[in-house]
């Protein structure tokens, strides 16, 4: 009775972090037809640091005692970024300037720091500010070129990043920095993409 009580309260837990897994991978989909149609020109450095902080993410937050329904979406981003990186070798924005250069640089340290030290946490927290450096040149993209980026892709991937948010069950820091700040930043992403039509909504009011 109590297992089956247990159980009936980790389902909404395990139903967010399953639904914000699906959206993440659906999300994709427009994205990388866009870019397959040559509509959308992704940062190859951009894209590529964001595959290896998604695998330092994965294992360190695994490591650090994250349960498996809150890994779901970063391991549905690691595979999906890894694929985009590689498609961003022909069909992407390759320039490799000193601040994409910093951001890998970030990746990697953040790699060996963890393998080194032994402390998932401080892993986790160097991915995080990693990542976040990875994404300002995407934003600066995204904020010159709205119309070279899948609105619906993006979109979906924010509405992955809020689900995500509802799947958090223990406020720790182990289970709860990634989501916090996948969120964050994909909220700056959404209002770039859709800063256009919001401008032209308004004017027409």
């Amino acid at each position: 009775m109590i297992q089956s009580i247990n159980m009936q309260i980790n389902e909404p837990y395990l139903a967010f972090g399953a639904g914000a897994a699906i959206l993440s991978a659906v999300a994709f989909v427009p994205y990388i037809l866009s870019i397959l149609k040559n509509k959308t020109r992704p940062s190859g450095a951009s894209w590529w640091t964001w595959a290896i902080l998604a695998t330092v993410t994965v294992a360190s937050s695994k490591t650090a005692g994250a349960p498996w329904h809150v890994l779901v979406l970063p391991v549905w981003l690691c595979l999906s970024q890894l694929f985009v990186a590689i498609l961003s070798l022909k069909k992407g924005d390759n320039n490799w300037d000193l601040l994409n250069k910093l951001c890998v640089a970030g990746a990697l340290a953040g790699t060996l720091l963890w393998i080194v030290t032994g402390e998932p946490l401080i892993a986790l927290v160097i991915s995080i500010i990693a990542d976040f450096l990875a994404s300002v040149p995407n934003w600066r993209h995204v904020g010159k070129n709205p119309d070279q980026e899948n609105r619906l892709g993006w979109t979906l991937g924010w509405v992955s990043a809020l689900l995500e948010i509802l799947a958090i069950k223990i406020w720790s820091v182990a289970e709860s920095s990634w989501a916090i700040y996948f969120f964050i930043s994909m909220s700056v992403t959404f209002f770039l993409v859709w800063r256009p039509a919001l401008k032209n909504l308004i004017r027409k009011i």
